[in-house]
């Protein structure tokens, strides 16, 4: 069950982001944990090994966090991120870093699973096939303890998943990724975008608070509507590279016109934020488009989208300067049938994120008592029916 916009970068931007850090100091990453349950041990770094903790007790920078087969935990990050570790995890916390673009914030998953709402700046999340990044977004993150696969999923907001060959998918509300392991030769099979199911919202409702019934409820509709539609085709593996030469009309099959350019038109300037609304002429025969953006120093990013338009936050191409894009159609078999011209625009450089202060940060709710099973007193009744 697709929606008919996908949207699937496939980037080099990833590593281009962190090489302009700003001069202002970062401060010091730490976690504080509350809602504790089972059995839950924490590691600082400079400890040798796990010990219990307690509400209240403070995790800092590089320190872990490991919980056994019935314990959970909630982490306030100093940064402003909610992190909920569920049983058999090992969690760690590795660094703040300023950035182009806002604060990241570096989290490292080894084992289990973990649930994400963010709160300012982006969160990326290690794992042993790849990275999980969330920004402004409800991510959840597990690691699959017979294959090593990576399933992520995207209750809401902007998230990607980054393999270790550097292919990036961005996916939004209601989609999931697959990361999978180093196959034996090596090599690393690209990330598999699909849709989240009825387990994947139940998995957020039951291991989070309010904050998540809103789209938990949107998600679940959503699902409901689509089960009355007609049957899509299974999700496929993206693809790892943009076009790099205009394939002949002939290649596929098409025939007629091949799609062109339209909004925005050559020369543009696009604003830094917000969205931005891509379209471009219709290619017959042509099942789905990829449009292609490349940047001044060589990083492309891909689009993928069954429509002949796409909108999407222009924060996906954080990096100001001048940008070119063109749009491939492919046919039904996934054979490009024809690339268009491509058109040159610019926009400025994404604003930072701001930091959140301490005061836009509630921390850990205090645990409230459980309900009394005592039964509650009444005033002896003087007017009663019998």
């Amino acid at each position: 069950m697709y929606r008919k916009n996908l949207i699937v970068p496939l980037l080099a931007f990833s590593l281009t982001f962190a090489g302009c850090q700003t001069n202002e100091e970062t401060p010091p990453l730490s976690a504080t944990l509350s809602e504790l349950s089972g059995l839950v041990e924490m590691k600082q770094a400079e400890e040798a090994a796990f010990a219990g903790v307690n509400a209240g007790s403070i995790l800092n920078v590089n320190g872990q966090i490991q919980t056994g087969d019935d314990g959970r935990v909630r982490l306030d990050l100093s940064s402003g991120t909610i992190v909920r570790v569920t049983p058999s995890s090992v969690f760690t916390l590795i660094s703040n870093e300023e950035v182009e673009g806002g604060l990241y914030t570096k989290i490292k998953l080894e084992l289990g699973r973990i649930f994400i709402i963010l709160n300012g700046g982006q969160a990326d999340v290690e794992t042993p096939s790849g990275v999980a990044s969330v920004r402004g977004s409800y991510l959840k993150v597990e690691i699959d303890p017979v294959t090593g696969d990576i399933h992520i999923t995207c209750l809401e907001g902007t998230c990607s998943a980054t393999n270790p060959d550097g292919v990036q998918v961005i996916f939004t509300n209601g989609q999931s990724v697959t990361l999978f392991h180093q196959e034996e030769d090596g090599t690393w099979r690209s990330p598999l975008l699909g849709e989240m199911t009825f387990d994947d919202f139940e998995e957020w409702i039951q291991n989070n608070d309010s904050e998540t019934k809103k789209y938990y409820d949107e998600g679940i509709a959503k699902l409901l509507a689509a089960t009355t539609e007609a049957p899509t085709a299974e999700p496929t593996e993206t693809p790892t590279e943009p076009p790099t030469e205009a394939p002949t009309e002939s290649s596929g099959g098409g025939g007629g016109a091949c799609s062109q350019p339209q909004e925005p038109s050559g020369g543009s300037t696009l604003g830094k934020a917000g969205k931005q609304a891509f379209s471009w002429s219709e290619t017959p025969g042509a099942e789905y488009y990829i449009l292609t953006f490349v940047n001044e120093s060589g990083s492309s990013a891909i689009i993928q989208t069954t429509d002949p338009g796409a909108e999407f936050y222009i924060e996906v191409l954080p990096l100001g300067g001048n940008y070119e894009w063109y749009v491939t159609a492919y046919g039904s078999n996934g054979t490009p049938l024809c690339t268009s011209a491509s058109v040159k625009f610019s926009k400025p450089k994404a604003d930072p994120t701001q930091k959140p202060k301490p005061e836009d940060n509630p921390g850990p709710r205090q645990p409230t008592e459980p309900p009394s099973t005592e039964p509650a007193e009444t005033e002896e009744c003087t007017e009663c029916y019998p």
